[in-house]
């Protein structure tokens, strides 16, 4: 299994550069499925979202589909098959999980992870977590959700853009949890493959082990 769990998508050369390794052929070569499901109802400006697709194109992404798997009427399953990145993006933790639960994308993934490289971004990389309790000061969760199990693809939580506040604020968290917690800011990323988890980063990041 293939896992780019990152705060801010491919904002550093290595982060990208780590993509381009883990598909293990030309990223011409590769198609995209981009699930922009976490951003729909996250208002006001989506330059953040632009700007990842301008990321994927700047390595050599070029064919990228976008769906959105809470859309009506969409052969999500379908157009999602064969896709060699299966990227989510950020937004709404709360509204991700949700949709990812009631539409069966977390029984699909189950079944079809192996065959991609699944690439996490803010709340989409926080979804793949034992938990998304770490996002209860910072979404909304207007929707009303009272389980909040991630679906558990790594054995530790994850915090996203962590500035100093944002790493003391992960410290404290991490106190009362039953897992290791990582905080990473906006030039962090974890590359994990089967397993091994490495951390890629240009600006700072903190591992805070369960006590």
């Amino acid at each position: 299994m293939k896992l780019l769990l990152t705060s801010s998508g491919l904002s550093k050369r290595a982060i990208g550069e780590a993509l381009q390794q883990m598909v293990g052929k030309p990223a011409s070569d590769c198609k995209v499925g981009f699930v922009p499901t976490a951003a729909n109802v996250e208002p006001y400006n989506k330059t953040w979202l632009i700007a990842q697709f301008q990321q994927l194109q700047r390595y050599g992404f070029y064919d990228i589909d976008i769906v959105d798997i809470s859309a009506a009427g969409v052969d999500w399953r379908g157009r999602l098959a064969d896709v060699d990145v299966l990227w989510l993006s950020g937004g709404n933790t709360f509204h991700l999980l949700d949709q990812v639960r009631k539409t069966g994308f977390d029984k699909w993934l189950k079944e079809n992870i192996e065959s991609k490289v699944f690439v996490g971004g803010s709340a989409s990389t926080m979804v793949m977590t034992p938990s998304i309790e770490i996002a209860l000061p910072i979404d909304d969760n207007s929707m009303g959700l009272t389980d909040l199990s991630g679906l558990g693809y790594v054995d530790f939580e994850i915090n996203v853009h962590c500035d100093e506040a944002g790493l003391n604020a992960t410290e404290e968290y991490a106190k009362n949890r039953p897992n290791d917690v990582y905080a990473l800011d906006d030039l962090s990323a974890l590359k994990i493959i089967d397993g091994d988890v490495e951390v890629i980063s240009g600006g700072s990041w903190r591992l805070y082990k369960k006590q």
